[in-house]
């Protein structure tokens, strides 16, 4: 049910802004990025209010995926806060300040697991839900904090309907190419969920929502840490600037997964069975292919805001398109020919791959950069990756299970940490 209620949620709380709030970060004029702030806040709550609706004439369907009045209730409370954030963290991704948006971010993992902790002693799921949403009422407090008490506040000044319409009608492109986006991408990382349920039992689809949320928590941390800097750079320097920084965060992004990867994949159930229990039995074959896919998702999800700054939305529509069709489409097609959901989770990491790679690759492209450096990082993260693989393979013969992801992970951890410390020489 919190697996079900996470994605419709995450789903349309990235879509209730209409994209307009990229354009609040590029919007460097102070006196229209102040309307254009409160629009953007009017635009979500216009949308939400769409949603409340919605969700009334839909409860008895809903009521089939376990989700009755009260989950609903608190499933449209976290979409409003998510759709705020979303214009809160633009508007001091604009104004530069990093430091308010990674606290707001540790606020609500902080908050949400502390009352999902606690709440999980009555044995009831329905704090799981309570939990994301007292996360992000606290993200969304201190971001509103964090905005008054800065230098640049925006101010308030009332506009009619129809100067609203056309202030926000110059930003047009966003809903236009970065809507559809955004829809796509959701659709890639969230239909999954609702794909597996229709051909497989509850307990499947939790034991695929573990480890797509396991393998895809490096990606959090560099979107977190990256996407904003990158995008308010860009909207200040222009992209061609931001080659060098670019190039060296992917080689070293390469080089620091690529011997996670292959503990993930020489682990497969056994790791996960050591690490959280004998109840996720097969959620490791899972995350085995899936962390192909994740390792390259963490340099591509920041990449995309990138081509935002530049106006080139239209490429990363395109390839969305064929990212979120191909891999969705693919996992639909091998379940509903019968085969077992390891084969078709491995058709969709095969073509998520492939997309991820040719997006950075089209990235280079647009922005002028040579492509030479990314192909040696690539080649360079492969060598390392299978060397750690065939490493653990041996140690396997002198080593219990245990002591092999032991030395497996201080092998990773270790070269990890070197690579940190040289991209913090590096980039200083």
């Amino acid at each position: 049910m919190w697996a079900t209620v996470q994605a419709i949620t995450m789903i349309a709380g990235s879509l209730v802004s209409l994209r307009f709030d990229l354009a609040l970060v590029l919007e460097r004029n102070l006196e229209l990025a102040c309307p254009l702030f409160y629009a953007i806040i009017g635009v979500v709550v216009a949308c939400c209010i769409v949603c409340a609706f919605l969700i009334g004439i839909s409860i008895e369907i809903l009521g089939y995926a376990g989700i009755d009045g009260t989950t609903a209730v608190l499933g449209w409370s976290w979409l409003v806060l998510v759709g705020l954030a979303v214009v809160l963290q633009s508007w001091l991704m604009r104004a530069g300040a990093f430091a308010s948006i990674s606290v707001a971010i540790v606020l609500n993992a902080v908050v949400t697991n502390i009352v999902q902790l606690a709440g999980g002693v009555s044995g009831h799921g329905i704090w799981l839900i309570v939990g994301s949403v007292a996360g992000q009422a606290t993200a969304a407090l201190f971001c509103i904090w964090s905005i008054v008490s800065g230098d640049e506040r925006p101010v308030w000044r009332w506009l009619t309907f129809s100067e609203t319409s056309r202030l926000l009608s110059q930003y047009i492109r966003f809903p236009q190419l970065s809507l559809p986006f955004t829809v796509l991408s959701l659709v890639r990382d969230r239909a999954p969920i609702f794909i597996i349920g229709a051909f497989s039992p509850p307990a499947v689809v939790g034991l695929y929502s573990q480890a797509w949320r396991l393998t895809h928590f490096p990606s959090g941390l560099t979107s977190a840490a990256l996407r904003p800097v990158f995008f308010h750079r860009t909207a200040t320097e222009g992209l061609t600037a931001q080659g060098r920084a670019v190039d060296r965060f992917v080689r070293w992004l390469l080089l620091a997964c690529s011997p996670w990867i292959a503990i993930v994949a020489f682990g497969n159930d056994a790791l996960f069975i050591l690490v959280l229990g004998d109840q996720w039995l097969d959620a490791g074959y899972l995350a085995a292919v899936l962390v192909f896919p994740a390792a390259l998702f963490t340099i591509t999800n920041w990449m995309d805001r990138l081509l935002d700054a530049v106006g080139r939305q239209d490429v990363n529509l395109k390839v969305e398109t064929v990212a979120g069709l191909s891999s969705v489409g693919v996992l639909w097609l091998a379940l509903a020919a019968g085969y077992s959901l390891t084969v078709a989770v491995l058709l969709q990491s095969v073509a998520l791959v492939l997309s991820y790679i040719g997006f950075i690759w089209i990235c280079y492209g647009i922005a002028g950069w040579p492509r030479s450096g990314f192909v040696k990082s690539l080649c360079v993260a492969f060598a390392v990756g299978a060397s750690t693989y065939v490493f653990l393979v041996l140690v396997s013969l002198v080593l219990p299970q245990t002591g092999v992801f032991l030395v497996g992970a201080a092998s990773a951890m270790s070269i990890t940490i070197v690579i940190l410390l040289m991209v913090r020489r590096e980039l200083q």
